[in-house]
């Protein structure tokens, strides 16, 4: 028996589905530009990592203070775009503290906050851990919980192409809350 392959009426390229779905917002590179409307923060870099589970934000002086009968942490983030813009600080609700595992296998206490972010056109509530990244090649790193299944599709060959996060931000407009 011999076995054809079927003959298509209309021929699609993967070129342009590739590029219709980039056309359409959904699609990410391993690197993007992140805002975080919650704390003034127009833009920062951030490295996304489908092999993290959550994602994570670089934060010095990290505190955990009580306040209004609440859990909230005081932290700082430094020189968020790297090129000497102040350091700014920052206040966000305690959500938990967890044991993460690091890429070499290492497991670490890192506290968990909640945030808005703004990536392209899309605004999300994300939770993020606070962690020391200085050594690390960008400041933030987008973990695929904040991805969600079928939200984005992520091509590891390009970057930035959801462009410049909307740095217009109004409470309740989140894509997810």
């Amino acid at each position: 028996m011999i076995v054809r392959p079927l003959k298509s009426k209309a021929k699609i390229s993967l070129k342009s589905k590739t590029d219709a779905l980039i056309e359409s917002g959904h699609v990410l590179g391993w690197r993007e530009w992140v805002s975080l409307p919650d704390f003034d923060v127009p833009l920062i870099k951030a490295k996304v990592d489908t092999g993290a589970r959550t994602s994570s934000l670089h934060a010095l002086d990290v505190k955990v203070v009580t306040k209004d009968g609440g859990k909230f942490v005081k932290f700082v983030l430094p020189h968020y775009r790297g090129d000497g813009h102040p350091r700014v600080k920052c206040e966000a609700p305690l959500v938990d503290i967890r044991e993460i595992r690091s890429s070499n296998g290492e497991t670490d206490e890192r506290i968990v906050i909640s945030t808005h972010i703004g990536i392209g056109a899309h605004h999300l509530k994300v939770e993020m851990t606070l962690a020391n990244r200085s050594l690390m090649g960008f400041p933030m790193l987008l973990g695929r919980t904040a991805m969600k299944a079928g939200r984005f599709l992520v091509l590891p060959t390009k970057s930035y192409l959801a462009g410049q996060a909307e740095t217009v931000y109004t409470a309740g407009k989140s894509d997810v809350e």
